[in-house]
């Protein structure tokens, strides 16, 4: 019967099943078996595939390794990785044997990859030896594609990086200059609280040169800190890049942060107009030359890395290296170990907080109607201390998130999962500091209803006097709410993105509120 009548006729996985078992009786007769094992190969990806086979088999896999001494490369490289699926302890020495006589580099990474899943101890030493060479070997530019497979699935099966001994930055007392990126908005709110050292104010940053880290660390505005290098240019050539950068400071830079003389595994980032293929292949291409240049003090892994290595292409195509460490124990943000969907970004909770920082009174009671998992009201309370704090949201699952986030952070704060239009407290708020919920599915009238119903609500729970500071992309939904509540009104306005999609508006209501919302009754 067809596959296309098949798939109509039972579910999925027990077509699954029989596709699996019709792949291995077709691999049988002999021929197409770079194709039958293609599609074995396929069928195995799913664990359901994997018991069918086995069953079927029932422990002959004569045929299957047999396949490894096949005289077309592919065949082999494809009954590898076969076996490799179906991770039977058995497996191990005849792939070890198979990869010890291959003689074609680029399938040697196959029974790497196919080992990974077995018990290696046997030939672990042998594995070690030919890491050992790989790293001292120079290939030719045909070979270092297939070598670099290979080293990366040998170091991945003997779980290099895993082992290696993790630094720690202990560079507090040494000067730096940094890059603390922010976006195109509000650099100056960064800026100036950097308190030891020299701010300068960039089209999407602040750069700062300072001998005071450690200060750098507390600031909460900045998305992230780079280290800035003694080159500046790296022509877009992998390899001459990976010269340059082995010839600046870098290595000097993780030896002073980190007080080590030893390796350090990084990953390359590139942040580029080339095409998704191209950027691959240069990356690898320069990390792989990096190692290289470095003595092997630098060892590429896309994993277990402790550093990044930015390349940031420019206007004239040459690019900007930057480093970004994650061996600091120090983390701005630790206490965030909960999020959802629609969570703001810390420090863009931070931001707000900042730019609302004259607005806000000491020992307020606050409440945050969305609270979703608290980001909001801890970057509130970091900025000025709270009396109380309320946070309420529909979701049980962002809720149960807050008291987990919140309790790391140290602070206190009332989570109830409720609708904020039933929720009902015995005193008014002296303000209200929330990210608004994104429309998502509601269509455009239901979301403008929504912003009405938030508008009375707020009237009614928050104090006179009070404010509201509003995180919204509903710029017009909220001024036309303030054009129909007379009570507040709006005090300040901020555009929070390049593409002003997301606005902080910070609204007060009005001392007279209450008499106004009498005359109005009446």
């Amino acid at each position: 019967m067809p596959r296309s009548s098949l798939r109509g006729m039972i579910g999925l996985q027990e077509q699954e099943s029989i596709m699996v078992k019709e792949d291995y009786e077709s691999l049988k007769t002999g021929e197409n078996i770079r194709k039958s094992l293609i599609a074995l190969k396929q069928g195995l990806k799913q664990e359901q595939g994997k018991q069918e086979l086995l069953k079927h088999l029932q422990g002959d896999y004569s045929l299957l390794l047999g396949l490894l001494h096949h005289e077309e490369p592919k065949v082999r490289g494809n009954a590898a990785v076969v076996l490799g699926r179906l991770s039977q302890d058995g497996f191990a020495a005849p792939l070890y044997q198979a990869y010890q006589g291959e003689e074609k580099l680029f399938i040697k990474s196959k029974y790497l990859l196919a080992l990974a899943s077995m018990d290696c101890s046997g030939f672990r030493p042998q594995l070690e030896q030919r890491l050992r060479e790989l790293e001292q070997y120079q290939p030719p530019a045909e070979e270092e594609k297939h070598i670099r497979e290979e080293l990366k699935a040998l170091r991945d099966l003997l779980h290099t990086s895993q082992r290696h001994q993790r630094h720690k930055f202990q560079g507090y007392d040494g000067t730096y200059d940094l890059i603390l990126t922010t976006g195109k908005l509000h650099q100056e709110v960064t800026a100036r609280q950097v308190k030891n050292g020299k701010a300068t104010v960039l089209k999407r940053g602040v750069r700062v040169v300072t001998g005071d880290i450690g200060q750098i660390l507390d600031i909460r505005t900045y998305r992230e800190l780079l280290f800035s290098l003694d080159v500046k240019k790296l022509e877009p050539d992998p390899k001459l890049a990976a010269k340059a950068l082995a010839a600046s400071n870098l290595l000097g830079l993780l030896e002073q942060a980190h007080k080590s003389e030893g390796s350090f595994y990084f990953r390359l980032g590139l942040q580029s107009r080339m095409p998704l293929d191209k950027r691959s292949d240069f990356a690898k291409k320069c990390a792989f030359a990096l190692e290289q240049e470095s003595g092997r003090r630098l060892y590429n892994s896309t994993s277990s890395y402790e550093v990044e290595i930015r390349l940031i292409e420019g206007r004239e195509g040459t690019f900007l290296p930057l480093v970004k460490l994650f061996t600091f124990e120090k983390d701005r943000f630790a206490y965030r170990k909960h999020k959802v969907a629609a969570s703001i970004r810390p420090e863009q909770a931070a931001l707000a907080a900042h730019l609302a920082s004259p607005y806000l009174e000491k020992w307020a009671h606050v409440l945050d109607p969305f609270c979703g998992v608290g980001t909001m009201l801890i970057e509130r309370d970091k900025v000025c201390p709270t009396r109380v704090m309320y946070g309420i949201d529909t979701f049980g699952v962002a809720i149960d998130g807050a008291w987990e986030n919140t309790r790391l952070a140290g602070k206190e704060v009332n989570y109830i999962q409720r609708d904020f239009f039933s929720f009902r407290h015995e005193y008014q708020f002296e303000e209200i500091f929330t990210n608004m919920p994104d429309r998502g599915q509601k269509s455009r009238e239901e979301h403008d209803m929504f912003y009405g119903r938030f508008f009375r609500k707020a009237s009614e729970v928050l104090a006179a006097d009070g404010k509201m500071v509003l995180y919204s992309n509903e710029k017009n939904f909220i001024k036309k709410q303030l054009r129909v509540h007379r009570e507040f009104a709006l005090l300040q306005e901020y555009s929070m993105d390049e593409k002003g999609n997301y606005c902080l508006f910070i609204i007060g209501k009005k001392k007279d509120a209450m008499v106004m919302e009498q005359s109005e009754a009446v």
